[in-house]
C-alpha cells in the first residue's frame, strides 16, 4: 500500500503540471466590442446639435444623417488571451500591481509548490519541503482569487467605456478551467503528500 501511494505521487505531480502549463498558457478569455450602427448615428445626430454650427449647416447635417437607416453591429474589437498573455497586456498598459499579482499567485507560487514536493520525493528524510507546501497551502485559494481579480478588473474596464454605441462580451475559454483543474488537484496533491510521507517507515 505504501509502495502504492509513492508510486502515485508522481503520477499525480505530472498531472498537477500539466493542468498549470495548460491553465496559464491556453486562451482564458475572450474580451469583445460591437459598435452599433445605428447608434453611432443617433450620437451623431446628437453632436450636431450640441456644436454651435450655422443653422443651414446644422439642418442639412441632421436630414442627411436622418434620411440614413442602417441595421447591425460592426465588430471594432475582438481579443483572445491567455492568462500570461493578459498579465502581459496589463503590464505594458501600466497596470503593474495587478499583473504582478496574477503572475506571483498564478505562475510562481504554484511552481514552487509543485517543487516542494518534488523535493519532498527526493529528499524522503526531509519534512521541510513539506512543511513549506503546507504552508503555502493556506493561499491555496489565493491563485482562484487572483484570477477572479482579473476577470472582474476586465470586467470592470469594460462597464466604464460601455454605452449605447459600444457594447462589450466576455467569453470564458478552456485556459479558465484548466487552471480551476490544476487548483482542485495540487490541494488534494499536497494532503496526499502529508499523509503518504507521515506514514512512511522510520529508517
Amino acid at each position: 500500500m505504501m509502495t502504492i501511494s509513492r508510486l502515485l505521487l508522481p503520477l499525480m505531480l505530472i498531472i498537477s503540471l500539466g493542468l498549470l502549463i495548460s491553465g496559464v498558457t491556453q486562451p482564458m478569455i475572450t474580451m469583445k466590442a460591437n459598435l452599433d450602427r445605428q447608434a453611432m448615428l443617433d450620437e451623431g445626430k446628437k453632436i450636431i446639435e450640441q456644436q454651435n454650427l450655422h443653422p443651414a449647416m446644422a439642418s442639412l447635417a441632421s436630414q442627411f444623417l436622418g434620411s440614413l437607416s442602417v441595421e447591425g453591429t460592426s465588430k471594432v474589437y475582438d481579443k483572445t488571451r491567455s492568462i500570461l498573455g493578459t498579465a502581459n497586456d496589463l503590464w505594458k498598459s501600466g497596470y503593474h500591481l495587478v499583473a504582478f499579482m496574477i503572475v506571483t499567485f498564478s505562475l510562481l507560487i504554484p511552481v514552487f509548490k509543485l517543487f516542494c514536493l518534488i523535493l519532498a520525493l527526493v529528499l524522503v528524510k526531509s519534512n521541510k519541503p513539506l512543511w513549506i507546501n503546507s504552508f503555502l497551502s493556506k493561499w491555496s485559494m489565493a491563485d482562484v482569487f487572483a484570477i477572479g481579480i482579473l476577470i472582474a478588473f476586465l470586467a470592470a474596464n469594460s462597464s466604464a467605456v460601455e454605452s449605447a454605441v459600444i457594447q462589450f462580451d466576455a467569453e470564458l475559454h478552456s485556459g479558465f478551467y484548466w487552471f480551476v483543474a490544476y487548483c482542485v488537484t495540487s490541494n488534494l496533491l499536497g494532503q496526499f503528500a502529508e499523509k503518504t510521507m507521515e506514514a512512511k517507515p522510520v529508517p
